[in-house]
């Protein structure tokens, strides 16, 4: 499925049967996703997860077992190297169109607690907007459609590359307060003061972290490729999106730049976790750009 703005060129291009995956973005002229994995594995498999949705969970539950209003319930393990359940349930599902205009469309999976230990329905869309002075949107929104309050958290897993660019070129400005040390299951296990530090180049170190953010309600990720001096811009609240994974995945030019409502394991650790009663949603949005 393809959307376009005729007046800038931008488009994008999903993949409604894949967790509705943005699978091409073209902003200013640039082509900026990236599939890592996908000259080996198709979408639905590829190891790597890009542009995955992750819901109701983020990243991992350790073991797949957590505890919710006093019940214990045991997730299947699906990073079994690990040991782990990772990146929520809607992420290889197929979504079905609500609604496309010429810059927008709005795609749904009505989710009806068919994982036994994840008994809890309800509704995600995804609306994405190709705004009209350029760029795009991206609206998140879950309903709890049950009877019974349900615990969620909600991110995204896109790779960003830019054309004619290798690793040693990008650089990533954001707003920190501090990053997570992961043990031997990837688990956060002691968090660090990043003391005012706010860019990272990847000549110079290895970024595989997640980091608490600043509480903005306009928190800026500048992706920077100073090769050709221009940059990526995605815009989030730190408010309802405190929480920031950057991996730069080993082999490849791009940059994975996930925002998430909660942290790693939060189904555990609570941190972040949000738990939405019988009806409540939430909403959430996220903006990507170009410029220099």
């Amino acid at each position: 499925m393809e959307i376009s703005n005729k007046k800038t060129g931008d488009y994008i291009r999903i993949d409604e049967k894949t967790g509705a995956s943005l699978i091409e973005l073209n902003l200013g002229g640039l082509s900026l996703i990236d599939l890592p994995g996908s000259s080996d594995h198709p979408l639905a498999s590829n190891p790597y997860h890009p542009s995955a949705l992750l819901t109701p969970w983020v990243n991992r539950v350790r073991n797949g077992n957590y505890s919710f209003k006093g019940k214990n319930y045991q997730l299947p393990i699906n990073e079994p190297a690990l040991g782990n359940a990772i990146h929520g349930l809607l992420a290889r599902v197929p979504f079905t169109l609500v609604q496309k205009t010429e810059s927008s469309v709005t795609l749904e999976h009505a989710y009806q607690g068919a994982e036994p230990n994840y008994p809890f329905p309800f509704t995600f869309r995804y609306t994405y907007t190709l705004a009209e002075e350029g760029g795009l949107e991206i609206t998140f929104m879950a309903q709890n459609t049950g009877s019974t309050s349900m615990p969620f958290a909600c991110g995204w897993h896109p790779y960003f590359s830019f054309p004619n660019t290798k690793a040693a070129d990008l650089s990533i400005k954001f707003h920190p307060t501090s990053r997570f040390l992961s043990d031997s299951q990837m688990i956060p296990l002691k968090e660090e003061n990043l003391q005012g530090k706010s860019e990272f180049v990847f000549s110079q170190e290895k970024v595989d972290h997640v980091f608490r953010l600043e509480p903005r309600e306009k928190h800026v990720t500048e992706f920077i490729d100073h090769k050709h001096q221009r940059s990526l811009f995605l815009t989030q609240s730190s408010v309802q999106f405190p929480f920031l994974v950057v991996f730069q995945p080993e082999g490849y030019h791009s940059l994975a730049i996930e925002p998430m409502t909660a942290n790693t394991d939060a189904f555990n650790t609570g941190d972040g976790l949000i738990e939405l009663a019988p009806s409540e949603a939430f909403s959430g949005q996220i903006r990507l750009s170009i410029g220099k």
